[in-house]
């Protein structure tokens, strides 16, 4: 695991497509909520819709992604769940042997603070009710 100063954030880049498909999979995988063959996998790896908008965090010094979110204002073609106001965030992932180091948190914030700067009034999201570690990570923040 790293720690914080090793660790940096910045938008995602078409460069990062298929290390942020196969990172957002894993950690779902990993997570227990999705199996390996489910035909959601697909729109795991489907980055490109979503890659405007998301925001990566990656070792400083390697460049190697450890954990993503897409950050989505309302009227994004990937948002979902929102309305005018109003910013959604999904497919939050981190690798998960940097699970508990705070990477996830660290990550909301910044989707706070982009939605916040933007003018949004509401931050939404939606989380199946088998991930228990993040529904817990949602309810404490």
């Amino acid at each position: 695991m790293s720690s914080p100063s090793e660790l940096r954030l910045r938008l995602a880049a078409p460069a990062d497509i298929n290390t942020i498909g196969e990172l957002t999979v894993q950690a779902y995988v990993d997570g227990g909520h999705l199996m390996p063959d489910s035909p959601y996998v697909a729109t795991l790896r489907d980055v490109l819709p979503r890659l405007d908008e998301s925001l990566v965090i990656e070792h400083a010094s390697s460049g190697e992604v450890v954990a993503v979110v897409a950050a989505l204002p309302h009227g994004h073609q990937m948002a979902e769940a929102t309305r005018p106001g109003e910013w959604e965030f999904r497919y939050l992932a981190v690798r998960k042997d940097h699970w508990g180091a705070g990477i996830a948190r660290s990550l909301i914030e910044q989707v706070e603070t982009r939605a916040r700067d933007a003018g949004a009034t509401r931050l939404v999201l939606r989380v199946v009710d088998l991930n228990h570690r993040a529904m817990a990570l949602y309810e404490h923040l």
